[in-house]
């Protein structure tokens, strides 16, 4: 049997007559088990404690009887019939295991996130119990980031290859964000899940993927919207009481509370400067900043009448539009078909990156001429 542990205080249930001994360091046994727990007696008595020794077919347990006052008995092996452990890398593990499967679109940097928390988790714990489980983990984390690292993608728990990734680039573009934006809401992390749809509502308006996420998007505004404008309405009220309240106060204390005061405000107005600087559609809200508040609000506000507005449909599906140039272009077609194919993809208004790949694929066929230099 392997029995895995830490150190902690010991007690007895049973009387036995034992001489009073310090504490001893428990034995580790080869596979890192540290003997420790609840040692069941087949005369029923049941000592709480630690393996500090084995001497040939004997443990000799550490107990206490009393706080403070180590006890040892040498007992037969034979006589135990149950050991009941702690494992002190099973909670650890918990986090672990929720690591795999790992769910669709995660990115490069996403996955070596992964890695890194497993790989602490065995060296944390070289000879636990869980290491078999743990390697298996890092394996599948390893083997499915090193698809992704060379281009490939995870959609509906399979790994799609790099070369079939580039044929539905904006597609599986999109449905990234999507995947944001819909653990985020799951989450109630509303924030995130629009400052991921404002992506998403960049550059594909045109994907399939944009209008099914729509009715998330709009749950995430109504929550956002209403948790701000309830700090709204009570801002003018929380920040009379604070001032009455620090008025109240002794001067040298008032001054400190004061100064604590100014200083988070200074860091919420450097934040939301920072924010604004790069362009951030949705700043970061803070119920004790009232600009922040009115920024989203009115944003959600806003968001929500366009969104209702939106026609239930584009006239050209984006991901189709890309999926089947991509096709021609990798066909035995000629310059000519090539050409007309560039041009829809260009009519389509898709972003510049994905009409450049298609562009750079018509070049290496070498039915179309290159760039001029």
């Amino acid at each position: 049997m392997k029995f895995t542990s830490t150190l902690l205080s010991f007690a007895i249930v049973g009387g036995f007559s034992v001489a009073n001994l310090a504490s001893a360091a428990p034995v580790v046994l080869k596979d890192g088990t540290v003997l420790k727990g609840e040692f069941t007696l087949k005369d029923k008595t049941v000592l709480i404690g630690e393996v500090i020794r084995i001497d040939g077919d004997s443990y000799v347990i550490e107990y206490h009887r009393k706080p403070g006052i180590g006890e040892q008995r040498t007992v037969p092996k034979a006589d135990i019939v149950k050991i009941v452990t702690d494992k002190p890398d099973a909670k650890a593990f918990e986090a672990i295991a929720k690591l795999t499967p790992t769910p669709d679109f995660l990115t490069a940097d996403d996955y070596q996130q992964r890695i890194q928390a497993v790989k602490a988790f065995l060296l944390k714990f070289p000879k636990g119990s869980k290491v078999k489980e743990a390697t298996e983990i890092l394996k599948t984390l390893s083997d499915e980031s090193a698809e992704v690292a060379a281009g490939g993608r995870k959609v509906d728990g399979l790994i799609i290859k790099a070369a079939e990734y580039r044929a539905n680039a904006f597609d599986m573009d999109a449905r990234i964000l999507e995947g944001k934006i819909r653990r985020a809401a799951k989450n109630a992390q509303w924030l995130t899940a629009l400052r991921a749809f404002a992506e998403l509502d960049k550059e594909y308006q045109s994907a399939a993927c944009y209008r099914e996420v729509l009715p998330v998007v709009v749950n995430a505004l109504q929550s956002l919207r209403g948790q701000v404008d309830a700090s709204l309405k009570t801002f003018d009220a929380r920040m009379d009481k604070r001032k009455a309240e620090i008025d109240s106060l002794p001067p040298g204390e008032r001054q400190n509370t004061q100064k604590a005061i100014d200083e988070d405000t200074a860091k919420l107005e450097k934040l939301y400067q920072r924010e604004k600087a790069a362009s951030q559609l949705w700043v970061t809200p803070n119920a004790d900043f009232k600009q922040s508040l009115d920024d989203n609000l009115s944003l959600a506000t806003s968001e929500l009448q366009r969104l209702s507005t939106l026609p239930p449909a584009v006239a050209a599906d984006g991901g189709k539009i890309f999926r089947h140039a991509w096709k021609v272009l990798h066909s035995e077609a000629d310059a000519e078909e090539m050409t007309k194919e560039l041009a829809v993809v260009e009519a389509a208004a898709l972003p510049a990156r994905y009409l450049k790949s298609l562009q750079d694929a018509a070049k290496a066929s070498g039915l179309m001429p290159g760039e001029e230099k």
